[in-house]
């Protein structure tokens, strides 16, 4: 007596992985650009923040904040110990004292291809593709 076999056929099986595997690699790269994207803007974010509170701090001490931990330890509502410490959203953070102002550098953690960007005493925020951003690079719209 022949029993009746259910299940799928090995054929089937190839062509329901093959459906998939054309869907990944459609979809994967554009949830990348959405990645970057979304670290980027996020980097743009953190920097106007950092530029808010160093102005808040000259008003208050008539002078730019030499490091992030100094704005992180006077405004911990603003800066918070991850962005004081300067990582946040796959961006490296590194804000210095210049004469009569300061720079502040967001530099991508991982991926050289992303934005690096910079901002100083100005508040204008300023962008460069594949290097570090300075302040004859071309300003964030």
């Amino acid at each position: 007596m022949k029993r009746a076999e259910s299940g799928f056929t090995l054929m089937e099986l190839m062509i329901v992985v093959a459906i998939i595997s054309i869907i990944a690699a459609i979809a994967i790269p554009s949830l990348m650009v959405s990645l970057a994207s979304g670290r980027e803007a996020a980097a743009i974010g953190s920097l106007r923040t950092i530029s808010t509170a160093a102005e808040q701090f000259r008003m208050r001490n008539s002078q730019y904040p030499d490091r992030l931990d100094d704005l992180s330890a006077q405004f911990p509502a603003l800066i918070d110990e991850a962005l004081g410490a300067g990582q946040r959203n796959g961006y490296n953070f590194d804000l210095e004292a210049t004469p009569g102002g300061f720079a502040c550098n967001a530099d991508p953690e991982l991926s050289p291809d992303a934005r690096f960007f910079f901002l100083d005493h100005s508040g204008v925020i300023r962008q460069s593709n594949g290097s570090q951003a300075g302040p004859g690079s071309t300003p964030v719209q």
